[in-house]
């Protein structure tokens, strides 16, 4: 009896002590490590933290939120000049091909143009929560938030 006793207490310590080690410091807010993003497009996926090392703009918009949109060209604009920042922007539009056409007439780059629809949209609306605005948010190398909805000013700082 003791022996199942010691057993027990044993694997309850083991487990304890094991899951302390995970690395849940991932939320979206300034000092928090970022939460995971998988893009497809095309064939090839992208992920964040494959883009660890620079710094990364991520932007999520839509069609019907005129401000996204605003913000959306607007880093479309700065990101161009810079080597050292990727821009990833997602559209959560429910149409793809609504999508492509703003693309087009916003001469935006598609390179940095991601969409996500349906179940794959609510996900992130819920890692990211994106509730009522959607936000963009500023990335270090290290894979940590900077700065939420970082202005042109900021961005040129970098």
């Amino acid at each position: 009896m003791k022996k199942a006793i010691l057993f027990v207490a044993s694997f309850a310590i083991l487990i304890i002590s094991m899951s302390a080690f995970t690395d849940k410091a991932s939320a979206p807010v300034i000092g928090y490590k970022a939460p995971e993003l998988i893009l497809q497009q095309d064939d090839q996926a992208i992920t964040l933290s494959s883009l660890k090392g620079k710094y990364v703009l991520l932007n999520f918009w839509t069609s019907s939120d005129a401000d996204s949109r605003m913000k959306c060209n607007l880093y479309d604009d700065i990101s161009s000049d810079k080597d050292n920042l990727s821009l990833i922007s997602v559209n959560l539009d429910s149409s793809n091909a609504l999508y492509r056409e703003i693309v087009k007439r916003d001469g935006l780059n598609s390179a940095s143009q991601f969409h996500m629809e349906g179940s794959q949209a609510s996900k992130v609306h819920g890692l990211y929560r994106l509730n009522k605005n959607l936000k963009s948010f500023l990335i270090d190398p290290a894979g940590r938030i900077l700065a939420v909805n970082p202005d042109a000013q900021r961005l040129a700082a970098i």
